[in-house]
């Protein structure tokens, strides 16, 4: 598959501080999150349902959402 573009955001995995209390270690990652994504225009629209996020598990299905778009895409997710 030939790539037409790459983002870079699996570095933003190693803010999750798993001892902590889930719902308050989402609120505390999602801004750096928003931060990244607003910097690349094609992932813009995944924001708004970030901000809806409360649990991990609603983070996962999310993250998984972005991948399957950037696949679609052919966005690279650079690891």
């Amino acid at each position: 598959m030939e790539w037409e573009s790459e983002v870079e955001f699996r570095d933003l995995f190693k803010n999750f501080d798993s001892s902590k209390n889930e719902r308050e270690e989402i609120q505390r990652i999602k801004p750096i999150w928003i931060e990244r994504f607003n910097q690349y225009d094609e992932l813009k629209k995944f924001i708004p349902a970030l901000k809806k996020v409360k649990t991990l598990k609603g983070f996962n299905r999310w993250l998984n959402d972005v991948y399957d778009y950037c696949d679609a895409n052919r966005i690279w997710v650079k690891i």
